[in-house]
């Protein structure tokens, strides 16, 4: 079977033929993204986010190599036409997590400019990479894009973390995972991929949050369940979470956890005020994914588009194995411009 290309395939950063196609993919590129960013928008082959979780959100970027290999990053090289509020930008408009003057929270503030400052640095350089598409994700879920710093206290922004069980950049349960539409199996385990888990972990905080109507109550249960928010706001009479807190009504890591992710949100409002920098570039992942019906190693498929296996297995971080997975049809990553050159290959393979 021969691989199908999406039909949404991302177009950023390869080279044009000619001015009119130029002009005509850059009109289709904007209304399919325009399609893209309605909820209906959905991919039968991607139950948790649709086409769009396939697609590196870099606008308004300009090609640009990654050091010491061929996979293409992109990197944001003007101001958007709105106001910056958080790292990554953020219309001062949007949703914002209330973050009281708490001791609590200002302990912690403390703690990440102080008396971890290493720990909390390593994490936010990391988080660099990642921060634009999670944004956008969160944004297109309708959930505060300062949220994404749950993954600074979950996991640092470490795509392999895990804990008694807990795995990925949000720290899902296998059981959770699934329940929100992922991937978790021998073969592939979606919690570590940073576009479809995000996804996963925008919909669970936006569920928790309708649940509870409050994000600090919704963030306490992410780290204790929701059935022990029930508990604590039944025992106590009371749906606020500094209420809860001051009674103990909670487990002493939930009491510390929210605080720990608000002070992290009030850091990243204002970066610079508390001693940190943030990068004058953002770089996202950019590639063009791919639907193929057989299992394939990822070192071969590297073999046939003649990039490095790690590039691949970086862009398809999921992939325990190493290996397309086999019983069903699955998205590929692959680097720009790679599209036709294992479209032969693949062919060939088939025919094999």
């Amino acid at each position: 079977m021969a691989p199908v290309s999406s039909i949404w395939r991302h177009q950023l950063g390869e080279a044009p033929t000619n001015p009119w196609r130029t002009c005509h993919r850059a009109a289709l590129l904007f209304f399919v993204l325009s399609l893209l960013l309605t909820p209906q928008a959905e991919s039968k082959t991607d139950p948790i986010g649709g086409i769009w979780s396939d697609l590196s959100i870099g606008f308004a970027s300009a090609r640009k190599s990654h050091q010491g290999g061929t996979l293409q990053m992109a990197s944001f090289t003007s101001t958007p036409a709105y106001s910056h509020a958080s790292p990554a930008g953020g219309s001062i408009n949007r949703m914002r997590v209330p973050i009281p003057n708490h001791p609590a929270i200002n302990r912690y503030i403390k703690h990440y400019k102080d008396g971890d400052r290493r720990t909390f640095l390593e994490a936010l350089d990391r988080s660099w990479l990642y921060v634009p598409v999670m944004e956008e994700v969160f944004r297109s879920e309708g959930v505060p894009e300062e949220l994404i710093y749950v993954a600074l206290v979950e996991s640092r922004f470490k795509g392999r973390a895990s804990y008694r069980g807990a795995g990925g950049y949000w720290q899902l349960l296998s059981s959770t995972a699934r329940s929100l539409g992922l991937r978790v199996d021998s073969w592939v385990d979606e919690r570590v991929d940073p576009i479809k888990s995000t996804r996963a972990a925008a919909r669970y905080l936006r569920r928790l949050n309708d649940k509870f109507e409050s994000w600090p109550l919704a963030l306490a249960a992410y780290n204790a369940g929701d059935n022990a928010v029930s508990r604590a706001i039944q025992r106590h009479g009371s749906e606020d979470f500094w209420v809860l807190h001051g009674h103990k009504a909670l487990s002493k890591r939930t009491r510390d956890y929210v605080p720990k992710v608000l002070a992290a949100i009030h850091i990243a409002r204002d970066l610079e005020s508390h001693g940190f920098k943030r990068p004058g570039a953002f770089e996202v992942f950019d590639f063009e994914p791919i639907l193929v019906g057989r299992p394939l190693r990822l070192e071969e498929v590297a073999r046939w588009i003649q990039v490095p296996a790690c590039d691949l297995r970086d862009l398809n971080p999921s992939l325990r194995k190493g290996c397309v997975p086999p019983g069903s049809e699955y998205t590929l990553r692959l680097p720009l411009g790679a599209h036709d050159r294992f479209s032969l290959a693949y062919r060939e393979h088939v025919r094999k």
